[in-house]
């Protein structure tokens, strides 16, 4: 069964690793603190054990993973021990209990870590014997925020390690998906075609077993494939359910296993099943089902690669019922399915819409090309994502939606126009920058909403309905390419997004700021570069608790985004630094930037509840481009100039030498 092939298997090995050398060094320390007195040789022996161990189990990261886990409790026996030997109460051995709080955040939750902190206390209290003793419990009270401080970043860190692992597997999944459209659209057996393609959905979703109906024109059912599970030849394939939306039926859900087709899942075995129409449009050519052994939970996260999959089958279906009627159409078909390989191998929006224009300039003496989409939170505006004109491509636009003109027409009504040069009298076609003869106007739908409108015209000639007929259809088919794009790009702009202040991450830094820098050296331009450090951020966090350091680094952010121009760009780049790229900037104004960000921080406190937030500053770092400077280069200056504001007494603004 295929699994997504990632880093996450290099990084997991790693990190069990770096437990492990953690572990050395921790035994190492102890050691060294019983060094000399009696007894000192148990450890000694034990850490000659543990290097042993760690030799037989590096390569083999299950049996590691479960050995780094029980060997915390061998932990602080070890320390226990050691502080036993080295004076008790007296010794500064009981420091590396730290390391098993590490630990535990790594492989625990705040319970483990509150088991963890029990744990501590009492081993601490049998090696120091201070249970009577002031000191030994405030250490206690110090090492307790020290665990459950660890434990709740740990919580943290599963949690945006697991988000992201989700949205690799998503863009995984939309790769893989792209490459098994390439290699589709060259089958011309449609049986053949669906067969593979309800394979790769078992595959690609880990179902047990999946099938797909067909329909004919009259919605009866034509054809079932299944796989993973022999379909009997006694089975009444007219009673199959087709679902007008995506549908998961769980075990609880016992009335709904009643059909044939349900009760065969059930008896072989199956508890949950995720049901999709494949529809273009208000046409429905049949459904999709996959069902596995395990809870519904595991269906209903890979919604959208379900879809992704039912869509990718839905325009195959739609493009053999239009191969029926090929005899009829001739070289507009032939143009249609040619447009169809070229907009289902894109995923990038502009290099997709190019395309699609490129395909119907094949057929259509085209002259002005034009893509509006709808914008999700403006209905009154549309976005002009392509403009073609007179061989030229423009920059896309924001133009105003007018339900009396044309482009604004097709998308309220989700009905196509067809107009001669008589016809302009609705409005100015957006992209045309002459008088056209002929005109069509066509919109996007996908799953029954409008995505924008597709608009195709002419100065030389009139179009006429076969025009009108091979646009929707091209139409049609390019929506789905461009809702893929779209879902493409948002899952991408997730991946390189931080959660808590909507900045990029440093992912995106990396990327932007080696695009800069080309840009500087190309054009001979100017580029600074800022590194925000909190001064405040730890104090916060231990006075205030973690939710007001996430509100103090919220806003930062908001201050930072108020205090740079429109060109500059701003990313959260690690915890409690920030960085800004300032094109166009010298180290002078980059300087004046950083100032007035860490004045704004200084002299604006901010309150939690009744109480207010007190000493909140920032250290910046600024650093220039010089010619033949890498991006690590340009980032270290500045970042060592932020250690430089450190060092001098925070709270302030230090330039790179």
């Amino acid at each position: 069964m295929w699994r997504p092939v990632s880093v996450y298997s290099h990084n997991r090995g790693r990190f069990h690793h770096l437990v492990f050398t953690l572990r050395e060094l921790l035994w190492l320390a102890a050691a060294v603190f019983a060094w000399g007195h009696s007894g000192d040789s148990f450890i000694w022996l034990a850490l000659i054990v543990l290097t042993a161990l760690g030799v037989l189990l590096w390569n083999r990261l299950g049996p590691l993973e479960i050995v780094n886990q029980i060997l915390i409790l061998v932990d602080f026996i070890l320390v226990t021990i050691a502080v036993h030997l080295t004076g008790g109460l007296a010794s500064q051995a009981y420091l590396l209990y730290g390391g098993d709080a590490l630990f535990l955040t790594a492989y625990g939750t705040l319970r483990y870590s509150a088991a963890g902190l029990v744990g501590y206390i009492i081993a601490y209290g049998l090696g120091s014997g201070g249970w009577d003793v002031r000191l030994f419990w405030w250490r206690n009270v110090v090492m307790g925020l020290y665990f459950l401080g660890a434990g709740g970043l740990g919580v943290e860190y599963r949690i945006t390690r697991t988000r992201s692992r989700e949205n690799h597997i998503i863009l995984q999944q939309l790769s893989r998906l792209r490459t098994l459209q390439d290699s589709i659209v060259q089958e011309q057996d449609i049986d053949e075609v669906l067969t593979r393609l309800i394979g790769e959905a078992r595959m690609t979703t880990q179902a047990n077993i999946a099938y797909l109906v067909r329909l004919d024109n009259g919605r009866r059912i034509q054809s079932v494939v299944m796989h993973g599970l022999a379909l009997p030849e006694d089975l009444d394939v007219s009673t199959i359910p087709i679902p007008e939306t995506f549908t998961v039926i769980t075990e609880a859900q016992k009335a709904e296993w009643l059909s044939p087709m349900r009760k065969l899942l059930w008896d072989s075995g199956m508890r949950s099943l995720a049901m999709i129409p494949l529809r273009q449009e208000d046409t429905i050519y049949g459904c999709m089902g996959l069902a596995t052994n395990q809870a519904s939970e595991g269906l209903r996260v890979q919604e959208l690669i379900i879809r992704s999959l039912a869509d990718v089958m839905s325009t195959q279906l739609k493009f053999h019922k239009s191969q029926a009627v090929a005899a009829k159409r001739g070289q507009l078909l032939g143009i249609l399915e040619h447009v169809g390989r070229i907009v289902n191998r894109n995923l990038e929006m502009e290099q997709l819409l190019r395309s699609l224009r490129q395909a119907v300039s094949e057929v259509l003496e085209l002259d002005s090309f034009f893509v509006a989409l709808t914008l999700p939170d403006d209905p009154t505006h549309a976005l002009m994502e392509y403009i073609w004109d007179d061989g030229e491509e423009y920059p896309s636009e924001v133009i105003p939606l007018d339900a009396e003109g044309l482009t604004g027409s097709v998308i309220a009504s989700g009905k196509p126009l067809l107009l001669g040069p008589n016809g302009t009298d609705r409005g100015t076609p957006a992209g045309s920058r002459k008088e056209p003869q002929g005109m069509v106007f066509v919109p996007l739908v996908h799953e029954g909403r409008v995505l924008g409108a597709m608009s195709a015209q002419s100065y030389r000639i009139e179009y006429d309905p076969d025009h009108l007929e091979f646009l929707s259809a091209i139409a049609s088919q390019a929506s789905i390419a461009i809702r893929n794009a779209q879902m493409y790009q948002q899952t991408q702009e997730i991946a390189l997004t931080d959660y808590l202040t909507g900045m990029g991450n440093s992912r995106r830094f990396n990327l932007v700021l080696q695009g800069a820098i080309e840009v500087a050296e190309e054009s001979a331009q100017e580029l600074a570069l800022l590194v925000i450090d909190s001064d405040s951020l730890k104090s916060i966090n231990d006075r205030f608790g973690h939710r007001v350091g996430d509100l103090h680094l919220q806003r930062l952010a908001q201050v930072i985004r108020e205090s740079i121009r429109e060109d500059d760009m701003a990313f959260r780049y690690a915890g409690d630094e920030f960085v800004v790229i300032l094109p166009r900037s010298n180290i002078a104004d980059a300087t004046q930037v950083g100032e007035r960000i860490r004045h704004e921080i200084e002299v604006h406190r901010f309150q939690w509840s009744d109480t207010p937030i007190l000493g909140s500053t920032i250290s910046v770092g600024v650093a220039s481009f010089r010619p033949g400077m890498t991006a690590d280069a340009l980032f270290q200056a500045a970042d060592h100039a932020m250690y430089q504001a450190k060092q001098a007494g925070k709270n302030q603004v230090a330039r790179a030498q």
